[in-house]
């Protein structure tokens, strides 16, 4: 499955998006992944984990990604995990296929009226 996110018309690589994130003072890990939406394909989603005891808001992970990356590439939604919440590989990589399910059972009904903003 390719990893590419498919939003609005536009191809978007996760991995540029995590690379950028990565470099966030306040990011241990960032995962982006693609969430279905039903006008768009799917949405930019990004999972950040913090480092510890710091405390990050969404806004300021949009802000800091809108500086460094084009619009459509900018998460609209950043969703915060901790370590434990999330499955990983024997090599220590985040298994995006459970990422994206639990990303999207978190949203829920959500996911359309927030990619509206």
């Amino acid at each position: 499955m390719s990893d590419i996110i498919k939003t609005g018309g536009a191809n978007v690589s996760p991995r540029e998006i995590d690379a950028v994130l990565a470099t966030h003072p306040g990011v241990k890990l960032a995962q982006t992944v693609g969430v279905p939406h039903e006008t768009l394909g799917e949405i930019v989603v990004s999972c950040i984990i913090a480092h510890d005891a710091t405390v990050i808001e969404e806004t300021a992970i949009r802000d800091f990604a809108s500086e460094h990356l084009a619009s459509y590439k900018v998460p609209r939604r950043v969703l915060f995990f901790r370590e434990e919440e999330l499955a990983m590989t024997g090599s220590d990589k985040v298994t995006v296929g459970a990422l994206r399910e639990l990303v999207t059972e978190r949203l829920g009904a959500s996911v359309t009226d927030s990619a509206d903003r």
